[in-house]
């Protein structure tokens, strides 16, 4: 846990599947809201806690894994469980990439293999009609842009979820079931952990895809003007309805939902 608690109103837990994968800018923004965040990360210790007593809400960010791995990575099931718990309680939750996979098969969507394959790079996002009424998307242009990287996707939504933003490779970006959201996006990433990212793996065996990734990294760098301020208000909306779902229940009604 982090030292200071007592000086922050709010706190997050944050669920990190892949050492690789942190909150990036998202620790940057949250402490900008005074939101303190605990990050448990598995390539670390694969314990995490057993309910999300104590805290206003809950992050649960990407990783090399996928969803269907989960004889091999038992513990991403404890992170569907706290996803679940999240949307019985009305707690605020964010599913980022696999955490977005992870929402959804844990409220009975489906996630396949990708057909259209990789999806990397700064990719754009079309805000869908109940997109644009939901508090997630307040103030975010109707086309905006994000880092990605994924071949997995919800192939399915979940029942009684809400589409909130698709794309022209997968049309599944965005999607909110009563208190939990799920982007396939990264809005957290930055153009020097994307670039990281795509120095982890030797492509030079596949100088197409070599290049494909190079020109990508060199594009994120290019255009972080127009990706960092979109994915900022993103995030930010998210916080916001952390901290006012937190000040619904500290009066003693019920925190906000749908």
């Amino acid at each position: 846990m982090s030292a200071g608690r007592e000086q922050h109103t709010h706190a997050i837990l944050v669920l990190q599947p892949d050492g690789n994968c942190g909150p990036d800018r998202i620790a940057t923004w949250s402490a900008e809201h005074g939101i303190e965040l605990n990050v448990y990360n598995m390539s670390e210790s694969t314990k995490m806690p057993a309910s999300l007593d104590g805290y206003d809400g809950l992050i649960v960010l990407g990783g090399d894994m996928g969803d269907r791995d989960t004889a091999e990575y038992p513990w991403l099931e404890d992170m569907r469980e706290r996803l679940r718990e999240a949307h019985r309680n009305d707690v605020p939750a964010l599913g980022v990439c696999l955490g977005a996979q992870l929402l959804a098969s844990a409220l009975g969507g489906e996630v396949e293999l990708g057909e259209p394959g990789l999806e990397t790079g700064v990719v754009g996002i079309r805000v869908t009609e109940e997109g644009a009424g939901d508090p997630l998307m307040q103030g975010v242009s109707d086309v905006f842009h994000s880092g990605s990287m994924h071949n997995d996707a919800v192939v399915r939504l979940p029942q009684d979820a809400v589409l909130l933003a698709s794309g022209d490779v997968y049309p599944n970006q965005a999607f909110r079931s009563g208190s939990t959201w799920a982007v396939q996006f990264h809005p957290e990433v930055s153009p020097a952990s994307y670039e990281m990212w795509v120095g982890l793996e030797d492509h030079s065996a596949n100088p197409e895809l070599q290049a494909r990734f190079d020109a990508s990294v060199a594009d994120f760098w290019r255009r972080d003007d127009l990706v960092a301020p979109e994915c900022e208000r993103l995030v930010s909306n998210f916080l916001n309805v952390v901290k006012s779902s937190a000040a619904v229940g500290a009066d003693g009604a019920s925190p906000q939902a749908s």
